[in-house]
């Protein structure tokens, strides 16, 4: 199965996927969608507990939407030196172009913490870094696939789940995976 699908949030931004796989739960569709262009996360460096810590202390944070919005601008320029073009597409930051192979200096162990629970590490490659009005940001992006938990009501645009509804769904979601594995 490899049809392509294309996401749209409320801002009318779309964002174009493959869809991986579907299942059928309690009489409704739903599938697995991979973004066809690479996602890319914009965070910022913080230092841990002091100013006078060594970077390899200092800790990343998510950029929120208005900060991400402040200097969008900025790493769309840095990542036009790479040939690389940034996207505010729907749901996720892409970024369209050759993205060059990641090396092992550029490759971070990224934990989110998420409602107080702490999840897995995920790594992440550098692409760029850059500042912005005296603050070092990179862009990064997961070595791992990015998947979207979408809805796919019949005659209707696909729907991405909210977080609850993915929870929720999760151990239907992840034995269609386990299922697609072997």
């Amino acid at each position: 199965m490899s049809d392509t699908l294309t996401l749209k949030d409320e801002a009318g931004r779309t964002l174009a996927c493959e869809l991986v796989t579907e299942l059928e739960i309690d009489g409704s569709q739903y599938g697995l969608v991979v973004p066809q262009a690479t996602p890319v996360r914009l965070m910022a460096w913080e230092a841990a507990e002091g100013d006078d810590t060594e970077e390899e202390d200092a800790l990343l944070a998510d950029l929120d939407d208005e900060e991400i919005e402040r200097v969008f601008q900025t790493a769309r320029a840095v990542l036009a030196e790479q040939d690389l073009k940034l996207v505010d597409s729907a749901y996720l930051l892409i970024v369209e172009g050759d993205i060059p192979n990641a090396e092992e200096a550029e490759v971070y162990s990224i934990a989110d913490d998420e409602d107080g629970e702490e999840m897995e590490e995920e790594e992440y490659q550098l692409l760029e870094e850059f500042f912005f009005e005296d603050r070092r940001y990179g862009i990064f992006t997961p070595l791992d696939p990015v998947m979207l938990f979408v809805e796919l009501p019949e005659g209707g645009e696909p729907r991405v789940l909210e977080p609850e509804e993915t929870a929720r769904l999760m151990p239907n979601f992840e034995e269609a995976l386990l299922d697609l594995a072997e």
